[in-house]
């Protein structure tokens, strides 16, 4: 009995890792540690979880420049941003404010084939619709890192 208890906890635990939304509680660097987080296991618990819960932060702005979900998804697939997707590692930089409802955050994530790829995420603070308050991503840029791997 006490084993399907601790499957069932499990389970559950699973099931919601990937069924955040967004909210005014998380901050521009909670948002890209939450995206990032599901595309760092972009099919568990289900295919494409991970690109579901990074479209789920997607801004207005954002879903209407890159369309429906199979549009983001093709988008993301590509080989610019194709290291975001099961990547092994990232490590974020210091979130800057650019104005009351604007913020970048810089990115190093390694790729699953061991490539080394810079991002800088820009997100703003939803001033009405569904999610107003909370962070949401507008852009994600590919920059270049330089001999360093440090231009971030």
């Amino acid at each position: 009995m006490r084993w399907l208890l601790y499957l069932l906890l499990g389970v559950s635990s699973v099931s919601s890792g990937y069924d955040k939304t967004p909210s005014p509680n998380f901050s521009p660097t909670d948002v890209v540690d939450i995206v990032l987080g599901g595309m760092a296991n972009n099919d568990s618990p289900t295919p494409d979880a991970g690109l579901q819960q990074a479209f789920q932060f997607a801004s207005p702005s954002n879903k209407r420049a890159t369309g429906p979900f199979w549009h983001f998804k093709a988008i993301v697939e590509q080989p610019e941003y194709a290291p975001l997707i099961n990547h092994t590692s990232r490590t974020l930089g210091e979130p800057k404010l650019t104005g009351n409802n604007a913020a970048t955050v810089p990115l190093v994530v390694v790729g699953t084939n061991g490539e080394v790829a810079g991002y800088l995420w820009s997100l703003s603070r939803q001033i009405g619709g569904d999610h107003v308050g909370s962070w949401m991503t507008d852009s994600v840029i590919r920059v270049p890192l330089g001999p360093k791997l440090n231009a971030l």
